[in-house]
């Protein structure tokens, strides 16, 4: 089983070649262009270059709080992110950016967490026991 899985990560790594990718990243009104070999997840290439993504679990898509807007080249929502997401997060193109892999050019919007939490402090709407249901308007 080891084997198997060591053969399939390097045929990936062989065979699969997404080429030259564009990740455009909007935050705070700022537009930013990277140009990245494809392949890896969003949030890979964001902390690559310096873009800080709020994430307690590493990556690993257990806790959502890299949530993103991926209005373009993310691909169709997954079955590991849909428990994080509202409906209108959805509607709205929010993704967990461990969980997108970048296989084309993606454009992204990165919403200003400060505000949020300090809407969700006002509107008294958050609830530490339910972090991981926190939805961004």
């Amino acid at each position: 089983l080891l084997v198997i899985t060591a053969l399939l990560i390097i045929a990936d790594k062989l065979l699969v070649n997404y080429g030259q990718c564009k990740i455009v990243v909007e935050k705070d009104g700022e537009e930013t262009t990277y140009k990245v070999e494809g392949g890896q997840n969003l949030m890979s290439y964001l902390i690559d270059a310096g873009i800080e993504i709020s994430s307690s679990c590493g990556g690993k898509g257990t806790c959502g709080y890299c949530k993103v807007q991926v209005p373009d080249g993310g691909g169709p929502i997954l079955p590991t992110e849909e428990i994080f997401m509202s409906r209108a997060e959805k509607e709205r193109d929010m993704r967990l950016a461990c969980q997108v892999k970048v296989k084309n050019d993606v454009r992204i919007q990165i919403p200003n967490y400060l505000e949020i939490v300090k809407e969700l402090a006002a509107n008294k709407n958050f609830d530490a026991n339910k972090r991981w249901l926190v939805t961004i308007k």
